[in-house]
């Protein structure tokens, strides 16, 4: 994306009616493309460099999450931010969808202000280079190339479940308040993230990792834990 030009977001979603609001609503800031399946929308990802992606879960032929799970398979396109967008919004469902690489998601039917923002947010939110990597036991990480890797084994995360995962780790035996945890991760856009977000995230990446769900424990009433 250059300095000057504006975000091109991805709409994938079969219904015209949902796809055309959004086409409307998003394109007073941001170039918008839009594909009424996931075959398309794969195609569109790999030839027109969207910068976010929001994408339907419940789509004909290709399944949103099989769609994002080859987005984020594809070296060309897996640093594009997914945003699921669904009636879909059980923790069962949400969990789902970030175990197949999303990056966030919203539930329909949703607030366009909180869409927008969500939007916001994923673009400002580039990788973060830096700081000392971290080793506890099988597990390693490197905030510098923003590796993980655990019993030997390498994973891939999202920004946000590997950001979730370093301030938990970097403190290691320390209860890390959910509070603190939306400071780390989101920064500036805390206030567009919540509890349940940061638990669906946390699902995830138990999900993910398996071995790591002995290690962060929940804290009730409080938040987490990475036990040494």
């Amino acid at each position: 994306m250059s300095q000057t030009s504006k975000p091109k977001i991805l709409i994938i979603e079969d219904n015209s009616d949902t796809r055309r609001f959004l086409e409307v609503m998003l394109k007073k800031e941001f170039d918008v493309i839009t594909a009424e399946n996931g075959v398309i929308g794969i195609d569109y990802a790999r030839n027109q460099s969207p910068d976010l992606i929001l994408l339907d879960i419940m789509l004909p032929i290709l399944s949103g999450y099989d769609t994002c799970s080859l987005i984020k398979k594809d070296e060309k396109t897996r640093h594009i931010p997914v945003i699921f967008l669904s009636a879909k919004n059980t923790v069962t469902d949400i969990t789902k969808g970030l175990t197949t690489g999303a990056d966030d998601y919203i539930p329909k039917p949703f607030d366009y202000k909180e869409l927008k923002a969500r939007i916001i947010t994923r673009l400002r939110k580039g990788p973060e280079t830096g700081g000392r990597p971290i080793m506890l036991g099988d597990l390693k990480i490197d905030p510098a190339t923003r590796d993980v890797n655990f019993q030997g084994k390498s994973f891939e995360l999202t920004l946000t479940e590997f950001d979730i995962l370093r301030t938990l780790a970097s403190r290691a035996g320390s209860v890390v308040s959910r509070d603190e945890i939306l400071a780390s991760v989101w920064k500036d856009d805390a206030k567009e993230a919540n509890d349940r977000t940061i638990d669906v995230h946390i699902r995830a990446l138990r999900k993910k990792i398996p071995g790591l769900t002995k290690f962060i424990v929940s804290v009730y009433g409080v938040g987490y834990k990475y036990e040494k």
